[in-house]
């Protein structure tokens, strides 16, 4: 079976186990309400037949789906993480019940139960999920152990290729195959990068096409011929081939992107970021209120713990002030417990820290370790400095170096700095690639969602990597 075959199989196996799931939550909310919940708060109707609430099935079911559809979750290429999965999950079936709720108010033919459509909207979520993670479980064994695979040719071998290729060794279960790479260095040919041969040069592009067969083409050379892509292109159209371009600007292109006209001109700009809308800004700066002042109150006990063990530890001041550049490249004061000595820098000036720290204090390794040195920036989040998630704020020194290195380096300060972010949740913190932090961040800004929020706090809560 061909890998297009198999991925619409698997839409359609998913798209079973979501009617599953759904007409399971309507059964089951059905009875755990009406059998199982009549307390004096919320007795149980006396009217509440189970024939009417099976007809309805014939409106929740399509509901479900279009919401489910447009989240992307029955696109056949996603590739997106099991937690991701649930989190877009709980917003279809979130949106879902919302537009049923409203639904109960203009049908007048029977009244139904408001705590029923409560019960479902938890359970669908639930049920929706695991469903989803079964299925997805499932679809990764088989593709690691399938032969079958997705044959990718890549064209061009430079950092781009070298992340396709790690990332396809690292993830089996995505069924990818890097059957060779083509460079536009002959001496290079018969070498490998990475572990796949480099096969060829990229100006015989349509000659290793014509001849391998990839089911996949990847276009990963900025200085390739424009000329020649639009030949490349048809080539792999023509062979029902499926082609794929990576941008340039060190693969750090948003696909923000907008196109509009002037005149007969279509010109290409960047979309407003969701952060840019007033009421997203006033509901994220709402919530960083709220979440940062409960966090201050629970944490309160600890905060007098560790600071205690600081001031017996060694002298110097509890807390660490750096400058950091926020939004609209504003300069604040960035709050922590001290983990270093208080003449760390005297020294070498303005340097990152890294692992096995000599700078260090013992009770400020076990902070860095368990990130408890950031507690004190919950006040800069309450105070606006900064938001609860967000990029990273850097220092003005640093600053300066990158935006001359690192293309769109400046566009992370559009929206306010965070306390954890996206970039960190995955590990890129610290020493870590410069370019690769402002991929994540970007990301970040151009789908923020409330959701996506509490996504990375919850991640931030199991993430150690590189925490130093």
């Amino acid at each position: 079976m061909s890998p297009h075959k198999r991925q619409i199989k698997f839409t359609y196996v998913t798209m079973m186990a979501d009617l599953i799931a759904v007409l399971g939550s309507v059964a089951a909310s059905y009875v755990l309400r009406f059998f199982y919940l009549d307390y004096a708060f919320m007795p149980v109707p006396e009217n509440a037949p189970f024939a009417a609430y099976a007809k309805a099935v014939f409106v929740v079911v399509p509901v479900y789906f279009v919401f489910l559809k447009a989240y992307g979750l029955y696109n056949p290429h996603r590739r997106v993480r099991r937690i991701e999965e649930i989190f877009i999950v709980f917003k279809a079936a979130s949106f879902s019940i919302l537009v049923l709720m409203a639904c109960t108010f203009f049908y007048r033919g029977f009244t139904y139960s408001r705590v029923y459509l409560v019960i479902l909207w938890v359970l669908s979520s639930v049920l929706l999920s695991m469903a989803r993670y079964l299925v997805i479980q499932l679809e990764y064994k088989r593709r690691i152990k399938d032969k079958n695979k997705i044959k990718v040719l890549l064209v061009g071998g430079n950092r781009n290729s070298r992340q396709i290729i790690q990332w396809a060794n690292l993830n089996p279960h995505y069924g990818h195959q890097i059957i060779g790479v083509l460079v536009r260095d002959a001496d290079l040919v018969g070498k490998h990068l990475e572990d796949i041969s480099i096969l060829g040069v990229s100006d015989q592009a349509l000659n290793f096409i014509s001849h391998l067969k990839p089911d996949q083409v990847i276009l990963l050379d900025p200085n390739f011929p424009h000329a020649q892509i639009a030949d490349l292109v048809a080539h792999c159209e023509d062979l029902f081939i499926d082609f794929k371009l990576a941008p340039d600007l060190y693969g750090i292109m948003s696909h923000n992107v907008n196109i509009e006209y002037m005149s007969s001109v279509p010109l290409i700009g960047f979309r407003d970021l969701p952060l840019d809308d007033v009421w997203n800004r006033f509901v994220k700066r709402l919530c960083d209120i709220v979440m940062s002042s409960a966090c201050l109150l629970f944490a309160a006990p600890l905060c007098v713990l560790i600071v205690i063990a600081i001031k017996l530890e060694s002298p110097g001041p509890i807390l660490f002030r750096q400058k950091r550049m926020g939004r609209n490249q504003v300069i604040f004061n960035l709050l922590k417990f001290r983990t270093m000595r208080p003449d760390a820098e005297k020294e070498s000036g303005p340097v990152w820290a890294k692992a096995n720290d000599s700078r260090r204090t013992r009770i400020g390794t076990l902070l860095r370790r368990w990130n408890l040195d950031e507690l004190p920036q919950l006040f800069n989040v309450l105070r606006g400095d900064m938001s609860f998630v967000g990029p990273r704020p850097e220092r003005p020194h640093f600053i300066e170096q990158f935006r001359d290195e690192v293309p769109r380096y400046m566009a992370r300060h559009k929206i306010k700095s965070g306390l954890t972010g996206w970039a960190q949740v995955n590990g890129l913190r610290g020493n870590t690639s410069i370019q690769e932090r402002l991929k994540y961040d970007l990301y970040y800004m151009e789908n923020w969602s409330l959701l996506f929020d509490l996504e990375i706090i919850f991640m931030t809560v199991f993430a150690f990597k590189n925490a130093y």
